[in-house]
């Protein structure tokens, strides 16, 4: 990798300026209100098996942004937890900082200079979209040395991006014959092209080829019940199967969703594939399962295997959110 452009910084530097350029387009407010508004959201799961914490911390406002995250894989590199803070023009990213200035030459057409202390690497950041904003083009290019650390190009149906040193990928989805057809690549590595549609029943189908596994799965799930939630119905108790021919891990699994009340909501199934393994799930307050209700939420998971190699886990999410 070429200057201060990783893939990580590359991401969070795309990010960075279309934040900037959202902001620029819809209103101008005093510093004192900037650094007021906001969200907090927090995460950290502790997982038996592997004895390992993960975190992330994720605040923002109308013209500022902190992004941290630990545990796991961060861009292949264990050892190196993702972080970012940005403050304005100021970006600080693991432990650099970049200075980055716009400069406006039309309502389609801004440019960035940005400048790596630590590294000494300048960089240009042209931004184009277009006037129904219906796309947007931005890329870095690094000038000591010259090279294309990042592309990304936006669509209202999708995305196609390129990052040095980890390739190209990209993302779309279309509305065909009454479903949506959706494609996910990257290269090098995996691809998949799934197509969903409802039956009159109410019932999903999900069919999803990927390559070059080449397996193909056939998910599908049918809520048996439903309950209001607010002026919306939703699903209070969903069944899924999806068998999966060929590929690597072949087999079948299933899955029962049930929602005892607004923000309690359990989940338990099987998966019979090269490693079978039974499961079951307690979310509490703020979770997915439960939409992202409440301040905070707890997700407790259970797997058993049943094929008596390995040990069962256990995992313990925390989820926490704040607006002010």
């Amino acid at each position: 990798m070429m200057g201060f452009c990783t893939g990580l910084e590359c991401n969070y530097t795309g990010s960075a300026m279309l934040k900037h350029i959202q902001y620029a387009q819809v209103h101008i407010i005093t510093p004192v209100m900037m650094m007021m508004q906001g969200t907090v959201n927090v995460s950290a799961m502790y997982n038996t098996r592997h004895h390992t914490v993960d975190s992330s911390v994720l605040a923002r406002g109308d013209f500022w942004r902190l992004e941290s995250s630990r545990g796991g894989s961060t861009n292949g590199n264990d050892n190196a937890p993702g972080f970012l803070i940005q403050l304005g023009p100021l970006l600080f990213v693991r432990d650099s900082t970049t200075l980055l200035l716009p400069i406006n030459l039309s309502k389609q057409h801004l440019i960035w200079y940005a400048y790596d202390h630590k590294n000494g690497v300048h960089s240009l950041c042209p931004v184009v979209w277009s006037k129904q904003k219906k796309w947007l083009l931005m890329s870095m290019m690094c000038l000591n040395p010259v090279a294309c650390a990042f592309m990304d190009v936006e669509f209202s149906n999708g995305q196609l991006r390129y990052v040095a040193g980890e390739g190209i990928t990209a993302s779309g989805f279309l509305p065909l014959f009454g479903g949506l057809l959706q494609a996910n690549g990257k290269f090098p590595g995996e691809t998949k092209l799934g197509f969903s549609f409802k039956s009159t029943q109410g019932t999903w189908f999900t069919p999803t080829y990927q390559w070059p596994d080449n397996s193909l799965s056939f998910g599908v799930a049918h809520a048996v019940a439903w309950k209001k939630s607010g002026l919306m119905m939703r699903p209070s108790t969903q069944v899924s199967v999806c068998p999966t021919l060929g590929g690597s891990d072949p087999g079948i699994r299933a899955e029962i969703v049930h929602s005892l009340k607004e923000e309690i909501g359990v989940s338990c199934g099987f998966s019979c594939s090269r490693h079978p393994s039974a499961f079951t799930s307690l979310s509490i307050g703020r979770s997915k399962l439960n939409g992202e209700v409440g301040s905070s939420g707890v997700v407790v998971t259970m797997e058993k295997p049943l094929d008596n190699v390995g040990s069962p886990s256990l995992s313990v999410q925390l989820n926490g959110g704040l607006e002010f």
